[in-house]
């Protein structure tokens, strides 16, 4: 299986995914556009690589590693902050139980916003979905009878609520499903090509659909389903058809290559640049994004000074 490090327009699609990630987040005038496709963006990303020939044991534990470890460091360390945050403004303390409970237990949205993890419901959610369709291809079931399946899964996770974000999880595995077969089998296909012009056909008539994957919240989940791959589609078109140089592929590798650090990391970076925008009496979102954007350059130095050491290594 090819790595997604060495493919350039995936790298440059994860790093347009992690770019509108940073805006959205930044309350911009762009927000509720990227808000309709960024999440799925990325779980349908996730799903181009599933290796369903390594056996479960090594699945599991690979993807144990490069998910939940970091959830659970990062969740620990964002629930420091906002304590240490909370003492220094005098604020009131957070019930230390329910917190806890939030990270090992709740896993989701709910579970975790009340401090810097909050982003982190992502990689409980992706670790399951991409579990459940592992799990499908080892089984070698009939491709109608797997998005059948996913389907099911889908809809069903709006009326349940689990713990370890495992109904999320249900939500996700469908647009993890559709990456992995598109990169699978329907790459060239030219079919696909009519994508675009399904997502300008319901712009026309119901406008940009709202979603919020976080809280399993879809104005409506055709609709949504759609519009999300719609506009990925159109990404992919472009990003494929351009001729990379070197100093490009670098940065997109550095960006590309780092989603999972930049979405852990970016929360604490919008708070810095929003803070310094209130004190220095600029409020425009774009001002913040760059700060926001520089303070992410150089934790990437950072990081590829430090590489494989300390929490570096998870990242």
């Amino acid at each position: 299986m090819i790595n997604c490090r060495n493919i350039e327009w995936v790298n440059a699609l994860k790093t347009i995914g992690i770019f509108a990630v940073i805006l959205g987040h930044l309350s911009s005038p762009l927000s509720s556009f990227i808000f309709s496709w960024h999440m799925p963006l990325f779980f349908i990303l996730a799903g181009f690589f599933i290796k369903s020939e390594l056996s479960f044991q090594e699945f599991f534990l690979k993807d144990f590693k490069r998910l939940l470890i970091p959830y659970f460091i990062f969740a620990l360390i964002g629930l420091c902050v906002e304590v240490i945050k909370r003492i220094l403004l005098h604020r009131d303390s957070l019930n230390y139980v329910y917190e806890l409970q939030g990270i090992f237990l709740g896993m989701d949205m709910r579970s975790l916003n009340h401090h810097y993890g909050f982003v982190l419901w992502f990689l409980p959610t992706l670790f399951f979905a991409r579990l459940i369709i592992y799990s499908l291809q080892k089984k070698a079931l009939n491709i109608v009878f797997q998005f059948i399946f996913v389907l099911v899964l889908f809809y069903t996770s709006f009326y349940i609520e689990l713990p370890f974000a495992i109904d999320n999880a249900f939500n996700a595995s469908l647009w993890v499903f559709l990456g992995f077969i598109f990169y699978k089998f329907y790459q060239e296909n030219t079919f696909l090509y009519g994508l675009p012009v399904i997502g300008i056909m319901l712009f026309l008539f119901y406008g940009i659909p709202s979603l919020d994957m976080a809280v399993k919240s879809y104005s409506h989940s055709t609709v949504n389903i759609l519009w999300a791959i719609s506009i990925l589609f159109i990404f992919m078109i472009i990003l494929k058809k351009i001729n990379y140089s070197a100093k490009t592929s670098y940065i997109l590798e550095l960006w590309g290559g780092n989603t999972m650090i930049l979405f852990i990391m970016h929360p604490y970076t919008n708070n810095i640049a929003s803070i310094l925008g209130d004190k220095l009496r600029f409020g425009d979102w774009y001002l913040k994004y760059f700060i926001s954007l520089f303070l992410l350059q150089i934790l990437l130095f950072i990081k590829l000074k430090f590489s494989n050491r300390g929490i570096f290594k998870y990242v």
